[in-house]
Parts: C-alpha cells; sequence; structure tokens
C-alpha cells in the first residue's frame, strides 16, 4: 500500500514539472531587422522587425514591428500585440541596417550569441539602406522575403561569391585581435534582392565594400576556394582591347609569410606576402589565340597571375586605409612577437603600415570538355 500511494505522489509531482509547448500557439521568427530608430544615428532605442512564416497557403507570413532597446524587448513587445508566444528557435538571418552597422554591431551580436535558443549558425548579414524596409518589401515571385534571403545567401556561399558569415564566425573573428570580421551586402531594387558584395569590418563598426565582381577574388585571399568561376580580362593579340577569359576553380590555396626587422617597432618592419595557388579549367575564352599550343597556355597564365596580383594588391591597399584586416594577417604576424609585446601592439595601427605583396600562381588543368 505504501508503494502504491508513492508511485502515485511520484507521477502527481512529474505531471507538475511538465513544460508544454503547443507549436499552433508559436510564432517562430525566422528573419530579424534592426534599424536604428533615429535618422541621425543617436539615442539607444532601434527599429526591429522579425517574420513569422506561415503553413498556410492564404497567409505567407506575419511581420511585427516595433521601437526598442533590445531584441530581447522587441520580443515581450510582439508576444502582447499577437495571439502567438513569440520564439526564437528558428531564427535564420539577421539583418542589419547600413547606418546602425556603422555605428557597431557587437552588442546587438553579442545578445543573439548569448541566447541559448538560438543557433550559432544565424547569418550575419548588412543591408544597404534600411534593413526594416527589406524585410517589409514583397516581390511576386517569392512568397516569403525571409525565405528568399535565407536561400540567396545560402546559394552565394556554396558558389563561394561570399564568405561564411554567422554568429559563429563574426564572434570569433571579434574576439581575434588578429583579424576582423566580415558580412555580405544586401541591395533590393523593386524586383529583386541581389548580393552587392561585402562588407569590411573594423572590430565591429562597417567601414567599408568590397565590389561583387571582386567577391571571389578576396574569397581565395582569405582561404581555400573549391569552386566559382572568375572573369579575368587580358590583353588581346592586337594590345588594342582586353579578351575575357572564364576560369573555372577546380582548387584554390592561400598561404602567407612574413619576414620582418629585429626588433618590430612599427608595422613598416614588416613584410608580408599573400601566395595564392589558383588550379582550374578555362571555359570560356574571347580573343584569338591558339590555347591548345603549350606556349599559348603558359602566356595566359602568366597573363592571369599578373592581373589578380594587380587586383589582388589594390584590394589590400584599401583594406589597410581603413585599417581593416579582413585577411586574418594579424594571426601570422602575432607568431612573430612575444605575448607581451603582441599585447602592447595596435595592430590595426601596424596593418595600415605593413609592407604586403600578393603572389599568384595560375594553372590551367584543362579547357573544358570540348577540345579542338
Amino acid at each position: 500500500m505504501r508503494k502504491a500511494i508513492l508511485c502515485l505522489t511520484l507521477c502527481f509531482f512529474l505531471t507538475g514539472c511538465r513544460d508544454e509547448k503547443i507549436i499552433e500557439q508559436m510564432g517562430f521568427a525566422r528573419t530579424l531587422a534592426y534599424d536604428t530608430a533615429n535618422p541621425d544615428g543617436s539615442g539607444n532605442l532601434l527599429r526591429i522587425t522579425i517574420s513569422i512564416p506561415q503553413a498556410q497557403p492564404h497567409h505567407t507570413r506575419i511581420l511585427l514591428s516595433t521601437t526598442a532597446r533590445s531584441s530581447k524587448e522587441a520580443r515581450l513587445i510582439f508576444t502582447r500585440e499577437n495571439n502567438r508566444q513569440v520564439v526564437s528557435g528558428q531564427l535564420r538571418t539577421a539583418l542589419f541596417g547600413e547606418k546602425l552597422s556603422s555605428i557597431g554591431l557587437w552588442h546587438h551580436v553579442d545578445s543573439l550569441v548569448r541566447d541559448p535558443s538560438i543557433g550559432n549558425t544565424v547569418s550575419v548579414v548588412v543591408v544597404e539602406g534600411d534593413a526594416n524596409d527589406l524585410l517589409e518589401s514583397e516581390f511576386s515571385q517569392y512568397p516569403s522575403t525571409g525565405e528568399y534571403i535565407e536561400t540567396l545567401i545560402r546559394s552565394g556561399s556554396r558558389a563561394n561569391e561570399i564568405p561564411s558569415s554567422n554568429l559563429y564566425t563574426f564572434t570569433r573573428d571579434f574576439m581575434d585581435k588578429g583579424i576582423d570580421p566580415v558580412a555580405p551586402i544586401l541591395k533590393a531594387s523593386k524586383e529583386s534582392i541581389k548580393l552587392d558584395g561585402l562588407a569590411l569590418f573594423r572590430e565591429d563598426r562597417y567601414v567599408g565594400k568590397v565590389e561583387p565582381r571582386d567577391s571571389l577574388l578576396i574569397a581565395s585571399m582569405m582561404g581555400r576556394v573549391h569552386s566559382g568561376e572568375l572573369a579575368i580580362p587580358v590583353p588581346s593579340e592586337n594590345g588594342e582591347e582586353s579578351d575575357i577569359v572564364i576560369m573555372s576553380f577546380m582548387s584554390s590555396k592561400r598561404k602567407i609569410t612574413i619576414s620582418h626587422k629585429q626588433p618590430i617597432k612599427s608595422g613598416s618592419d614588416l613584410n608580408v606576402v599573400v601566395h595564392m595557388k589558383l588550379r582550374g579549367s578555362l571555359l570560356e575564352y574571347t580573343g584569338t589565340m591558339k590555347l591548345q599550343e603549350a606556349e599559348i597556355q603558359k602566356k595566359m597564365e602568366a597573363m592571369m597571375s599578373a592581373y589578380l596580383e594587380k587586383e589582388g594588391t589594390r584590394i589590400i591597399k584599401m583594406m589597410q586605409q581603413l585599417s581593416a584586416d579582413s585577411l586574418g594577417i594579424g594571426q601570422y604576424a602575432r607568431n612573430e612577437m612575444s605575448y607581451a609585446q603582441w599585447e602592447r601592439t595596435d595592430w590595426h595601427a601596424f596593418f595600415s603600415r605593413a609592407n604586403i605583396k600578393v603572389v599568384a600562381d595560375v594553372k590551367i588543368k584543362d579547357l573544358g570538355k570540348v577540345q579542338q
């Protein structure tokens, strides 16, 4: 009899501890947009919009927008304004307006990272203009703008048009003194949304932009690339205009070497070489040179290597002017210094004065499937 009473008592306590969540009563925020509430960027108020996808065919999404001091405060407001409890467990994308990004994103990223219900793979994206306006826009060919943005970011990352940028990578690079974060930029038109290059950060502040045509090149300078297509202009035989070569990457590797004077007193004492090794197929050529000849292929490889060295140097010079080390050169420079010296070093100042050179090695593995 005593055992039966004990079992009944335990069952009573177990049912009382149940945390019941009914899916139909939850609002799963899929996309989150941040902007400054004041046009001049002053104050701590934010304009925040969330997109909640719907399963019903006649309801594509629910949009909720409010003004608050943080995303958590906004979530409480959203819960009071509708018949669903708003939760963040299915968050996929965090959009940040251009003005807010230039002020600094770490406070907002940190709030998302600390939330145990939010995964580290949530994409961090900078929007050219107003992020809330982008999320509230409607596109006839895409019923859900949030899903449209998510698939656009995913496809761009797979094609190496943009490097991976999520809560994990942004936090990792922000915390590491030897590298600065990057994030893709989205731009909207009346008909569509497009990837519009790469946002460069100095610490957590958006300071500059890499144009879309240079996205794959900077991705190759940042690390290993396994796929993608790169258009390279090369001089024509008559020398009056440029021909275009389309290279499809089979492999791309990067190596950074540093030599320096002793002791290291400033960035000008550092000599940095960024080595790029690219191997791929030549899919298209608009010129008249006979690429089947070995000597012509070597000449073409030399011209493509020279172009990539020139453009790579141009991009690095821009980064140095912005003091934004998106390539992580500081991670290699750190190994050349003692811990105490590195802690005293203003790496952004060192980076802007370092002597950085790009060396490219391009090899044509084949001329495509069809041979002449």
